[in-house]
C-alpha cells in the first residue's frame, strides 16, 4: 500500500502492454487538498487495474472504505461506508480527436508523450458521487440534545434523559408537594 497525501498518479511511460495493478490509500488529508467541506476524514483503499494496449488504456478503479461527514440532522460526525467500482478509458490524442460517444465508461484523452496519469480528481469525484443525498444517522442514533432542540424548535415537546446524580430528588419534591 502506498500512502497518498496529495495525488494518485499512474505511470504511463515505460508501462508494458498488459494488466498492472496499483494500490493506494487516501485519508482525510487527500480530500482536504481539494478544499472539501463535506468530507472531514476518510480511510479509503484504492485499487487501480490498468490494462494497457497499443491504442488505449483501460482503468478499473475500486474504492472501498469509510468517509466521515457531518450528519445533516444533528451535526455530529457520521461514518459512511464507501464502495465504488468505476471504469475509465484513456485514449491517446487531443480533445479535438476524441470520439466521446463510443462507450459507457468515462473517456479521458492524454498526449502520447504523457509520463503519468493523475487520477486524483477522478478518485475524489467518485467518492463524492458515492455519498448519499441525505447524510443522517440511523433513526435513534443522532445526538439526543440536538434532536430535543430540533423538536422544540419545530413546536413539539422534547424529553431528554440526563444522567444527573440528583435527578431523583426532583421526584421526591414532586411527591412531597402532592
Amino acid at each position: 500500500m502506498e500512502k497518498v497525501i496529495d495525488s494518485i498518479k499512474v505511470p504511463l511511460r515505460g508501462l508494458s502492454n498488459g494488466s498492472h495493478t496499483f494500490e493506494y490509500q487516501a485519508d482525510g488529508e487527500f480530500f482536504q487538498t481539494f478544499g472539501s467541506e463535506i468530507i472531514k476524514d476518510a480511510v479509503c483503499a484504492i485499487s487501480i487495474v490498468v490494462t494497457k494496449s497499443r491504442d488505449f488504456i483501460k482503468l478499473e478503479c475500486t474504492i472501498t472504505g469509510t468517509v466521515t461527514v457531518e450528519c445533516d440532522r444533528c451535526l455530529d460526525d457520521l461514518q459512511i461506508p464507501i464502495e465504488v467500482v468505476r471504469g475509465l478509458l484513456v485514449k491517446y490524442g487531443s480533445e479535438e480527436d476524441a470520439d466521446l460517444e463510443s462507450g459507457d465508461d468515462d473517456v479521458m484523452m492524454v498526449e502520447e508523450t504523457a509520463a503519468a496519469l493523475d487520477l486524483s480528481q477522478f478518485v475524489y469525484d467518485y467518492v463524492c458521487l458515492a455519498l448519499p443525498l441525505q447524510m443522517v444517522h440511523p433513526e435513534g442514533e443522532c445526538n439526543p440534545l440536538m434532536t430535543a432542540y430540533l423538536a422544540i424548535e419545530a413546536g413539539g415537546e422534547a424529553t431528554v434523559e440526563y444522567n444527573m446524580p440528583f435527578s431523583g430528588l426532583k421526584d421526591l419534591l414532586d411527591n412531597k408537594n402532592n
